[in-house]
């Protein structure tokens, strides 16, 4: 807005308005600014030039239109993320990686009397990596 002032150029020239503003207000507040500099604004994939009457409307609209959109995708993008969090995923299993529980204080009595990574997961049902982790944590030792 610095180089508009300063009449750097007469006219904006965008690839999509939707690219320029988040908002209706926006876009008037900026449109506004522009008119009272003698600014025209044109957007290329819309083919609208706000130096005409008729260009202005529907540019407008177009951006009402894009802003509506914006919020309803939001919308659903929140509430789907609301419902995940209440409810798990679809098939009933919870958000995020599944805790491994097992009793971690055995890992370094059965490591000490032998037995091997595969056999201690497969005693502990769980996972050879978590059985692995387990054993390397300073709580496990004590």
């Amino acid at each position: 807005m610095n180089d508009a002032h300063r009449g750097s150029f007469d006219r904006v020239v965008v690839w999509r308005f939707d690219r320029f503003v988040r908002s209706v207000k926006q876009l008037v507040l900026a449109l506004e600014e522009f008119k009272s500099l003698g600014i025209e604004f044109v957007s290329h994939q819309e083919a609208l030039d706000t130096s005409t009457p008729m260009g202005k409307a529907i540019f407008t609209v177009i951006t009402a239109m894009a802003e509506l959109e914006r919020s309803v995708i939001r919308e659903r993008v929140v509430a789907g993320l609301e419902y995940a969090r209440q409810r798990g995923t679809r098939s009933g299993r919870p958000i995020g990686r599944p805790t491994a529980v097992f009793r971690r204080d055995q890992v370094p009595c059965l490591r000490e009397q032998g037995y091997s990574w595969r056999e201690i997961a497969r005693r502990l049902g769980t996972s050879v990596a978590s059985v692995r982790r387990a054993c390397r944590w300073p709580s496990a030792a004590s």
